[in-house]
């Protein structure tokens, strides 16, 4: 089975990145907040390597915040599917009159 390589540049650097679902322009865009992010670090006096796990952290960490927020209003709405359940069960339960 052939893999989906796409090159993508940082810094200068060229890099092939197995695609992993994601086409040559998400992937460029990505490259791109990442450069634009190591970018904004230069202010500070570290070398390119701390500027890179810094910027791999910053994404990883607004990954992680945005998967745990999706979690969270994922179990909120099974919640409330299960409260309705519990209403409706409970009002078929009741013998009408």
């Amino acid at each position: 089975m052939a893999r989906d390589i796409v090159e993508v540049e940082i810094k200068n650097i060229p890099l092939e990145v197995e695609a992993e679902g994601l086409g040559m322009v998400e992937l460029a865009d990505l490259a791109a907040s990442v450069e634009a992010y190591m970018d904004k670090m230069k202010d500070y006096e570290i070398d390119t390597l701390k500027q890179a796990l810094m910027a791999a952290l910053h994404f990883a960490a607004q990954a992680y915040v945005k998967d745990q927020s999706e979690g969270g209003k994922r179990q909120e709405e099974e919640s409330r599917v299960s409260d309705l359940i519990l209403k409706l069960r409970g009002a078929l339960e009741t013998p009408q009159k």
